[in-house]
């Protein structure tokens, strides 16, 4: 086997939509893809290697995973040399993908691989309750709880145990909705400014979430393209080198007993997340700026700690001292994230997608300056880090504390 070093070349995003009208998963994924490779300025006949998930194929839901591959080799008109389901495992999955694509790449299996995900289902024609609760679905185990509810629980039992404050999880939204603001393709796009205030005075939802701390659901395409770094450089980007990263699952995915350490207010398991920065050659204060995986508020805070930015029990302060901020320490979030920008069901890949286009300086907003490349750092306005080199993508998916996070530079 080889050891390669592996790049992302192409990053696409279809529009993000409340609704799907007549569009179905595969078409926004299709089209996710093919812009994807045009901007890596590569065709289907490179990919060798497929990461996909769509939330239903045409007259089959839920296909086998021999099936889905051979249904998407037939689509494309191309061979798959290489196919997994891990982008099918749940809202965690786009960067565990992302590093099983690596792994696959540097390894010598495959020269060039896309992850696409399409999502139509996730806001049905009653938008009222997502349909993950409903019908079948809505009762998870004996709580009868949905997932705001389930996260709601994990928050207020941090506040108990450790003094996070409502005010501490509203100025996190508020900031994170505050890029989405000035992101033109945002479904929440102009929607702000938001202030604390205005988050704290919007709909409980399930105590203490608020409806401005928790994510929109829409529908929506992304794609990457990730080959060697070596192939990269004679591409039409700038690559985006894939530095190491790491994965852990925690069981089970929400709030039942029995209940874990850490949800009990104990500490967060970071010795996964060492490793993973150990591998890249980093410390955490080599990051730029950071794309967590937002879809309540609280969920922010937790994620801090997790990834060992700042002990337990410190992540309400942490977050909410401005840090978050376009001009503060770590930028986080910056396209709006799941609250704003795009919460489509199972949207883990755009957080790769937007570290991407944040280390190549590739980003809408509203700053006067920005078609000259001049950007004003100002928030509300502007949404672009300060000339980032480092971009750590996370997604942590369940209350209980597991998920995935890469590591991404500038070649």
């Amino acid at each position: 086997m080889t050891d390669r070093p592996v790049a992302v070349v192409g990053a696409g995003t279809t529009v993000q939509a409340r609704h799907a009208g007549d569009r179905s998963g595969l078409s926004f994924a299709l089209e996710a893809l093919q812009l994807a490779l045009d901007d890596a300025g590569l065709s289907k006949h490179d990919i060798e290697g497929l990461f996909p998930l769509v939330d239903a194929w045409p007259n089959l839901a839920n296909p086998p995973g021999n099936a889905r591959q051979s249904m998407w080799a037939r689509q494309l008109g191309v061979p798959i040399r290489w196919f997994t389901g891990a982008v099918n495992s749940g809202n965690g999955s786009g960067v565990s993908a992302l590093l099983d694509a690596t792994a696959a790449i540097r390894s010598g299996f495959i020269d060039c691989a896309a992850l696409v995900v399409g999502m139509a289902a996730t806001a049905p024609a009653d938008p009222r309750t997502a349909p993950w609760t409903r019908p079948s679905d809505q009762f998870t185990a004996w709580t009868g709880s949905y997932t705001a509810a389930q996260f709601a629980l994990a928050a207020r039992r941090h506040m108990h145990v450790y003094g996070t404050t409502a005010e501490q999880l509203a100025r996190i939204a508020a900031t994170i909705r505050n890029y989405g603001h000035a992101n033109p393709d945002a479904v929440m796009a102009g929607r702000g400014p938001y202030s604390a205030a205005d988050v704290l005075d919007s709909p409980m939802v399930a105590d203490p979430l608020t409806r401005l701390m928790c994510a929109s659901v829409n529908c929506g395409g992304g794609a990457l393209v990730v080959t060697t770094l070596e192939r990269a450089r004679d591409l039409r980007r700038p690559p985006i080198v894939v530095l190491g990263g790491g994965d852990q699952l925690c069981y089970p995915a929400y709030i039942e007993a029995p209940l874990l350490e850490h949800e009990l207010g104990g500490p967060y398991p970071t010795d996964w997340v060492d490793r993973g920065f150990a591998m890249a050659g980093l410390t955490r204060d080599d990051v730029d700026v950071v794309e967590l995986y937002d879809g309540f508020a609280s969920w922010v805070v937790m994620q801090w700690e997790m990834l060992g930015f700042c002990a337990p029990g410190e992540g309400g302060p942490f977050a909410a001292s401005g840090v978050m901020d376009v001009d503060g320490r770590f930028p986080t979030c910056t396209d709006g994230g799941c609250l704003s920008f795009s919460h489509m069901g199972a949207p883990a890949l755009l957080r790769p997608i937007e570290a991407v286009r944040q280390l190549r300086g590739d980003v809408a907003d509203g700053c006067p300056g920005r078609g000259d490349g001049r950007h004003s750092h100002a928030p509300g306005v502007c949404r672009a880090a300060r000339d980032p080199e480092i971009a750590l993508a996370v997604s942590m998916g369940p209350p209980t504390g597991g998920g995935n996070f890469a590591l991404l530079a500038r070649a």
